[in-house]
């Protein structure tokens, strides 16, 4: 089942990013393919997958290959999980 979450941060050094779902859980994937996605942006996609994954960033119409590092996490989780990933 696909989600709808919005993009709350891109960490462009490591290429992670972290979507908030609308339950307010938050997911970490690392981007695959592509730089097209900034903060606000709507993301779709099966946010609580596991491994490789394609979403779609609603707002600039284009596919993104990613890998899900988490989801399901605190905000505080998904920063940790950034600082470690340095």
């Amino acid at each position: 089942m696909h989600q709808r979450g919005v993009v709350l941060h891109h960490e462009h050094r490591i290429g992670y990013v972290i979507i908030r779902d609308e339950f307010g859980n938050h997911t970490v994937v690392k981007l695959l393919t592509g730089n097209d996605i900034e903060r606000g942006d709507i993301i779709i996609g099966f946010l609580h997958g596991e491994g490789d994954q394609t979403f779609h960033n609603e707002t600039q119409d284009v596919s993104l290959d990613v890998q899900i590092q988490g989801h399901g996490l605190s905000e505080e989780a998904t920063i940790q999980m950034i600082q470690k990933a340095h």
